[in-house]
């Protein structure tokens, strides 16, 4: 999980205007029990989350999302994603965002097929174009995102994989 947080915060630093080394930023998993939380399937949560706090551009609460998140803002696999698509099923969400590296993984029941739209992505950049709400604020950010990070897409898009970047 420390690293998981190592990789948003350089995330974020590159991307805000703002030094962030001098804000407080607590992040509270309010389901996650005593134990915590384990591993970095969280991380694009907590990079949408803070990238929208500092920007002042809310999140969607229709949705759910997992997946790990490198340096680079490449979205990474995760384990569970079949059980975590049925659990935000079944608490009424939308759509629930993925790792594309995922998408093979996928194996609902078919009771929740139609209840729940599920995107998987491959970079930060999408996360947000798809968690973040309000125009024309959002198009903005996600402007200002690809223009860091975009060399890195266009790497990628010509390749023509989707899959993540070695770390």
């Amino acid at each position: 999980a420390q690293e998981a947080v190592q990789n948003v915060s350089a995330i974020i630093k590159k991307f805000s205007d703002e030094d962030i080394s001098q804000k407080d930023v607590h992040i509270q998993f309010v389901q996650a029990g005593e134990g915590g939380v384990d591993g970095d399937s969280a991380s694009i949560t907590v990079a949408a989350a803070v990238i929208s706090a500092l920007e002042g551009v809310p999140v969607r609460q229709d949705l759910a999302m997992t997946g790990s998140l490198s340096v680079r803002g490449d979205v990474l696999p995760v384990g569970g994603v079949t059980h975590k698509i049925e659990a935000a099923a079944k608490s009424g969400l939308d759509t629930v965002i993925i790792p594309k590296a995922n998408e093979q993984d996928v194996m609902i029941e078919d009771e929740y097929k139609e209840d729940i739209e599920i995107v998987p992505v491959s970079h930060i950049s999408e996360v947000l174009d798809v968690a973040l709400a309000g125009e024309p604020e959002k198009d903005s950010l996600i402007d200002r995102l690809k223009n860091i990070t975009g060399s890195a897409l266009e790497q990628r898009e010509v390749g023509g994989t989707g899959s993540p970047s070695p770390q």
